[in-house]
């Protein structure tokens, strides 16, 4: 019997060892670090934040003048001319359009310091004509005066294709 305890309490023994052991075993040290995993996605814009404070107001401007020139608001609202004219490329022609001059009225228009056309209103105080241009590219104000003094003012572009 005792032979038999023995034999069990070696038989314990050794499997409790081996029990430990592959627990050690299995515990190894730490490998080294993988590559870095893709980046997540972004996050989303947060809220508006609240509107600040309002600025100080700024100086009073100068007083308006306060006479009353009817004369010259009818002469005005008579002659309230427009110009429109179409962008081209240096060397290309422009067709420009103008109305609210007077009847007969000679126009000449210019532009970067240059006359570039002219023309002479019809009875209705309109205009179209077509002008070859040969200013370098670039944003330009061409102007309409016309010989009883109305005048308009048009953006003109010049620019290369």
């Amino acid at each position: 019997m005792r032979k038999l305890f023995k034999i069990q309490g070696i038989t314990t023994a050794l499997v409790f060892s081996a029990i430990m052991f592959a627990l050690v075993a299995c515990e190894g040290s730490a490998g080294p670090s993988g590559p870095a995993g893709p980046s997540g996605a972004s996050g989303v814009d947060g809220a508006a934040g609240v509107q600040g404070p309002a600025g100080p107001a700024g100086p009073a401007g100068p007083a308006g003048e306060d006479v009353h020139h009817e004369e010259e608001e009818e002469e005005h609202a008579e002659h309230s001319a427009v110009l429109s004219v179409s962008p081209t490329e240096s060397g290309g022609t422009s067709s420009m359009y103008g109305a609210g001059f007077g009847a007969g009225e000679t126009v000449s228009i210019t532009a970067g310091g240059r006359v570039i056309g002219g023309a002479t209103a019809n009875d209705e105080g309109a205009f179209a004509a077509d002008a070859k241009v040969t200013l370098s590219d670039g944003m330009y104000t061409a102007t309409a005066i016309g010989s009883d003094g109305s005048e308009a003012i048009a953006p003109l572009l010049i620019a290369s294709k």
